[in-house]
């Protein structure tokens, strides 16, 4: 007869407070944070790099090359960290994320500096990856919402400061030091990871079923490549453009996301594509609202920010919220899709001249609730519904999705805008924004089918 453990210790529930979880999962933030201050330095000091290295008509390139390259890290690593455990990809990306900032930092021109943001995104898609397969076999299924809600946080502080932090080292020691300086953060995280990767167990018997390689992934991000500039154009060429960048990543879409996904199977499959339909509306909205309040109100570049920083606040609530909330996992997505979406909504009297440039503080700040809500209540569900033999590649596809929808957001938006002019900037807007909500509203109804059925 089993002896059970009846104390008062053994009956409460696990908490990442206690020193088994303490340790990895400070380890796992600090690793999201480091990607998080990356991605909010860059987006600072990349119109003083451009101009340093005389490289301002690669200044798109700066973003994308991190892009494409974060899609093929993603996809090798999927089926890496289920043959081999998460290991080497978060060790190996952190080693590679690290040796992009340093070539990055010291670039003399344009291309050696393309080199180090392909390095960058080769080794942040990598840790991404890893992460999720870290939390899924060294933390309890109770904890789960709340790694997943430190790890949402963990981009919120970033969010605040990164940028002033980022300009201040820029305008004191050049933007060389910007890079440099990320570098050794990404080396402290991997040593407080490294106990619990010794002890995590083996790879499941079957790991690394599905396939495809890192040609595959390469082949997506050219397909996402020749989307993107399609939509940057809009001119007699971009159709073909189009058709060609579709031809060519489909069919590896396709092979890295669960099967039925683009028809919603119940389960696994929508649950991976809600990544992405959350990403296209959100990001799509997102990535034009300062050029909204620019161009309809007038506003400074200081200004148009406060919005965007206090989204983050909003997504941070959310996440939260969804860590200690009782509600059922579809009932969680279902109001996190419509605060996405009414936000969404909402910005489209953001667009109108006579209306109050700060009425997109509330708003946004509504729409980032809805994202700190869905983002970890997907992730949890990816995590319950994967088979441990799959969870790597189950990770990389909710990981592609997510960079899929958020191109696909974007590259509709920015058509539609270069299409009407700036011109008629109120138009394009309101239409774009009309239409991503209704695409988070879609998601909204998708929930339903995020539970595999019995």
């Amino acid at each position: 007869m089993a002896v059970t453990d009846s104390s008062p210790a053994a009956s409460r529930p696990a908490s990442l407070r206690e020193p088994a979880y303490r340790l990895p999962t400070v380890g796992l933030v600090i690793v999201v944070t480091v990607v998080a201050i990356e991605a909010m330095a860059v987006a600072t000091v990349m119109p003083t790099v451009v101009r340093s290295l005389h490289g301002l008509r690669f200044y798109s390139w700066g973003f994308t090359a991190y892009l494409l390259a974060d899609v093929v890290g993603m996809v090798d690593a999927g089926r890496r960290t289920d043959e081999h455990g998460p290991s080497s990809s978060l060790l190996g990306g952190l080693g590679l994320f690290a040796a992009g900032l340093l070539v990055a930092s010291i670039a003399p021109d344009m291309a050696v500096f393309l080199v180090g943001r392909v390095l960058q995104g080769l080794g942040g898609g990598a840790m991404i990856v890893a992460v999720y397969v870290v939390v899924a076999r060294a933390f309890p299924d109770s904890l789960h919402p709340r790694v997943f809600a430190a790890l949402s946080a963990a981009w919120v502080v970033p969010a605040l400061v990164g940028p002033a932090i980022a300009g201040v080292v820029t305008s004191a020691f050049g933007w060389r030091w910007v890079f440099g300086g990320i570098a050794p953060l990404a080396v402290g995280g991997a040593a407080m990871l490294l106990p619990v990767l010794r002890e995590m167990p083996a790879a499941p018997v079957g790991a690394g079923r599905r396939g495809y390689g890192i040609g595959a992934g390469v082949l997506l991000a050219g397909g996402l490549g020749l989307l993107q500039a399609a939509a940057e154009a809009v001119d007699w060429w971009s159709l073909p453009m189009l058709v060609a960048g579709v031809t060519l990543g489909l069919p590896q879409l396709l092979r890295v996301l669960p099967r039925g996904s683009l028809t919603l199977t119940r389960g696994l499959p929508t649950v991976t594509v809600l990544r992405g339909i959350l990403t296209c509306a959100f990001f799509g909205a997102e990535a034009y609202l300062p050029l909204t309040l620019t161009r309809v109100h007038g506003g400074t570049a200081r200004v148009v920010g406060i919005p965007l920083t206090v989204g983050a606040l909003g997504w941070s609530a959310g996440s939260w919220w969804q860590g200690r909330t009782s509600r059922s996992r579809v009932q969680l997505l279902e109001v996190g899709f419509g605060l996405v979406a009414t936000g969404i909504a909402l910005l489209v009297i953001v667009a109108q001249p006579g209306a109050s440039m700060w009425l997109a503080i509330p708003i946004w700040t509504l729409a980032g609730a809805g994202m700190g809500t869905a983002i970890p209540t997907i992730s949890v569900l990816l995590i319950e519904l994967s088979p441990d033999e799959d969870q790597g590649a189950n990770s990389a596809a909710m990981q592609v999705s997510d960079v899929v929808g958020s191109i696909i957001g974007i590259a509709a938006a920015g058509a539609l805008v270069t299409a009407l002019g700036l011109h008629r900037i109120t138009t394009a807007v309101t239409i774009g924004n009309a239409g991503l909500a209704g695409v988070a509203i879609l998601g909204a109804f998708a929930a339903r089918r995020a539970r595999a059925p019995g």
